[in-house]
């Protein structure tokens, strides 16, 4: 990674670092450093029981920590002392470690933002390490509700006939949102099915389709595979290929640390394409020196690709390097939807900006802040946002999105037939003279 100011190199790679979980509400466990002679805070279960003193000085250091370091200094309008008021009686009730951190989630959601919510100590909503998965069946969130993206085939799940396009209904005993409730706010019901799939090793999980004659079926799947989580933000899982002889694609599944050095072969191999796709579709986030080396292969001259401002007013810079002549001349097109967020939207923003790809697909999520986590008295976590972020034309992104050039659903027919509308809609754009 390029030099950079200590500050401004630590607050980006903390900010893209903890960006990862943006989208999802606890991602579980904070790991936190236990200095020499600093006794480690308790761990608590869920159903433990927290004492009194303590509860009043862990609502006590959240409050005032949004009150005093938010990014926003007027805390966007809200009453923060009404707010406390109406949550602080509440902790006589909030005995035990789930009901407190609950709670104080609560509270601080108050403030409708990214990167700002509390975490207990003993979440539940982590899944289990060794958690299995349907080999590695994909969903996503399309026209018709939640989708089977991908199946590979001939895997127990294709044996077990399940197909792209198939629209899942209900994954075990729990029945998926309805489809207004999933076209309203798609991420939530398209996360709680990804999690419902995993379970224990050498399990099965029944899912509940519309096949493609519309005839609901219940097929048993195996969990056969690990789950995958989150992205590895130390290893980038990344692909590759020419979707025609003169157009490459590359998809990544998140923002790792060895992204450049994964990326230096393909960017190589594909500089003779007259055409360039890059697919971060769900795609939530992660650090920055991916971002830097795409931009330095796509652009001649160094700029900027962010801003950044904290609550006092400091500006801070987030720029990149060019390649000058041997920049890549091709078109870019960059694949967004409403898993699309931090790294993947600052990306997918400034590239817009500069004039330099055209966006496909649907809005982004919406969560460009950056944030740092403040470990609590009861063991659990609180992460706020301490400064905003904007793309260079001043333009925010948080709580609005990336808007594509090109709005594209992804449609249920389309993959019964074997087509990925939204990749197809970008390579026309790019292979457009």
């Amino acid at each position: 990674m390029k030099s950079r100011s200590i500050g401004t190199q630590t607050a980006w790679l903390v900010a893209m670092l903890l960006s990862l979980a943006l989208v999802e509400a606890r991602q579980g466990q904070v790991p936190t450093a236990n200095p020499q002679g600093v006794t480690a805070p308790p761990v608590f279960k869920d159903a433990d029981p927290i004492p009194e003193p303590m509860r009043q000085e862990t609502f006590r250091m959240v409050w005032e920590t949004v009150r005093d370091k938010y990014f926003d200094a007027t805390l966007a309008g809200v009453d923060w002392n009404a707010v406390r008021t109406r949550y602080e009686p509440r902790l006589t009730e909030a005995t035990t470690s789930k009901a407190l951190h609950d709670l104080l989630d609560r509270m601080v959601r108050e403030l409708p933002v990214s990167h700002l919510r509390v975490q207990g100590p003993g979440s539940t909503n982590v899944m289990a390490p060794d958690s299995m998965a349907p080999d590695t069946v994909v969903l996503r969130a399309g026209d018709e509700g939640i989708l089977v993206f991908s199946v590979p085939e001939n895997s127990p799940a294709w044996r077990a006939g399940l197909r792209p396009g198939y629209r899942v209904l209900a994954v075990g005993p729990t029945t998926l949102p309805d489809l207004a409730t999933i076209r309203k706010a798609p991420l939530a019901p398209l996360t709680q099915a990804v999690r419902l799939l995993a379970g224990p090793p050498s399990s099965e999980v029944q899912v509940r389709v519309s096949d493609g004659q519309t005839q609901e079926r219940t097929l048993t799947l195996a969990r056969s595979a690990p789950f995958k989580q989150r992205a590895n933000l130390g290893h980038a899982e990344v692909r590759s290929s020419r979707v025609r002889p003169r157009i490459g694609y590359v998809w990544f599944d998140g923002w790792g640390i060895d992204l450049p050095a994964r990326l230096e072969p393909i960017l190589a191999g594909l500089g003779d394409t007259d055409g360039f796709v890059i697919d971060l579709r769900q795609n939530r986030g992660g650090m920055n020196p991916g971002v830097d080396r795409l931009a330095k292969f796509l652009l001649a001259d160094a700029g900027l690709v962010a801003v950044q401002t904290t609550r006092a007013g400091e500006r801070r810079e987030w720029r990149h390097e060019g390649s000058g002549a041997a920049a890549y001349r091709g078109k870019v097109a960059i694949l967004i939807d409403e898993g699309s967020g931090s790294a993947s939207e600052v990306f997918a923003a400034f590239m817009q900006d500069r004039g330099r790809a055209i966006v496909v697909g649907r809005a982004s999520y919406g969560g460009v802040l950056s944030s740092t986590q403040l470990q609590l008295p009861t063991g659990g976590v609180l992460q706020y946002p301490h400064s905003d972020m904007t793309t260079p034309n001043g333009r925010r992104i948080e709580g609005r999105g990336v808007v594509p050039d090109i709005a594209v659903e992804l449609k249920r027919a389309d993959l019964l037939a074997g087509k990925d509308t939204v990749l197809e809609r970008a390579i026309e754009a790019v292979a457009k003279r």
